[in-house]
């Protein structure tokens, strides 16, 4: 499928060690501001010291770029009961979805600003 540009939202489904299920995570492409910034905060200088931080910095750019996700992708409890996560129902829905799964938000950050690879010669698809 071709890339369509000047698309505002993209999408990432992903296969959810923890559920089993395929989530789709909605995202906007990042500016090039941003990629820079990724970049520049994956290391700090620490009192001369270098410091990895690229846990940190996927899941900071990773919640920057979320947009949203599928109903149904997401349940929560209330009053003893799982209902969906409701971007409508749920202001504080990036909140619960960085604290319940930041392994999905931190592969979406790591997709999005590391995943570019190059095709070798004679291989028809990707891995």
């Amino acid at each position: 499928m071709a890339r369509i540009l000047g698309e505002e939202r993209h999408a990432l489904a992903v296969q959810d060690p923890v559920s089993g299920s395929v989530i789709t995570l909605y995202y906007r492409r990042p500016t090039s501001e941003e990629r820079v910034a990724y970049q520049l905060s994956a290391y700090q200088i620490d009192g001369g010291e270098r410091r990895f931080r690229l846990g940190e910095t996927r899941l900071k750019f990773g919640r920057e770029i979320l947009l949203g996700f599928e109903p149904g992708d997401f349940l929560i409890r209330e009053d003893g009961e799982l209902v969906p996560l409701d971007p409508e129902r749920h202001p504080d829905w990036q909140d619960q979805i960085i604290r319940y799964a930041p392994d999905l938000v931190s592969y979406l950050a790591q997709q999005v600003f590391e995943g570019l690879r190059v095709v070798g010669r004679g291989e028809a698809e990707w891995d």
